[in-house]
């Protein structure tokens, strides 16, 4: 854990020019599976007339201790004309591929073709797929649908399952990030209890904003022992309290 002392975690919500750092709850969720991350920040006061909300403005929610902080979620606000100023929904940027069209004909491709295709007219230019070399099609036709299902659509056509999200500004499908560290989740320590239902654990553990799905901890308990891939990451706070939970599969 690098010597850092996890004690009274602090948030940061930047919303285009202006920072938030007091007077807020969070409710923050990343998880493999949906893809998307998103949080809901429920505001003590208003912030319009000092903060112009606007759909789509850049938004990005940090959790961290002396000023060492990482980032929650980097994405846009969801701004509609039945939103109230007491609660904030941030989204990454899944928002901007649900948001975009596709619509067309693609001739002898591959996956990667109409994928990088939905990612441009999405604006998305950092990207990251596998590059397995999948059997030509030769002729795909895309009806009318958004990127974010488009995305989905090639999978099923090929038969092919990768996992797909936003890291770090960049879309990967069928990738993983570089990860040079694996924090250790001790009993009684870091990590504050642990139960499973199903195939999944649920821990709870102390806030560390820099565990985000799809990387591996290793988990010292009494009833699991273990390096285990995150596969979901759930962040609460309120006046009196920040709690995080983390899901894996044993």
């Amino acid at each position: 854990m690098d010597g850092k002392k996890l004690i009274s975690p602090e948030f940061r919500l930047t919303i285009g020019d202006y920072m938030i750092t007091s007077g807020m709850s969070v409710e923050c969720i990343s998880s493999k599976k949906s893809r998307l991350d998103w949080s809901r920040i429920s505001l003590e006061s208003s912030p319009e007339g000092l903060i112009p909300l606007e759909d789509n403005m850049p938004a990005v929610l940090e959790l961290g201790y002396d000023d060492d902080f990482d980032e929650l979620l980097n994405g846009y606000l969801r701004r509609t004309s039945e939103d109230s100023w007491k609660e904030l929904i941030i989204k990454d940027d899944l928002k901007r591929l649900e948001e975009a069209t596709i619509k067309g004909t693609f001739l002898e491709c591959e996956p990667q073709d109409i994928i990088v295709y939905a990612l441009m007219l999405a604006g998305i230019e950092n990207y990251s797929l596998d590059q397995t070399k999948y059997p030509k099609k030769d002729k795909v036709v895309i009806k009318e649908m958004n990127s974010l299902k488009a995305i989905a659509e090639v999978g099923a056509i090929w038969n092919i399952s990768k996992p797909y999200y936003f890291k770090n500004k960049v879309f990967r499908w069928g990738t993983a990030e570089e990860q040079n560290d694996i924090y250790i989740l001790e009993e009684d320590e870091t990590l504050m209890s642990l139960e499973k239902s199903g195939t999944m654990w649920k821990a709870e553990v102390i806030a560390i904003p820099w565990i985000h799905h799809s990387q591996e901890v290793m988990i010292r308990h009494t009833e699991y022992t273990g390096i285990v891939e995150v596969e979901e990451v759930k962040i609460q706070s309120d006046a009196s309290s920040t709690k995080m939970f983390i899901w894996f599969r044993g």
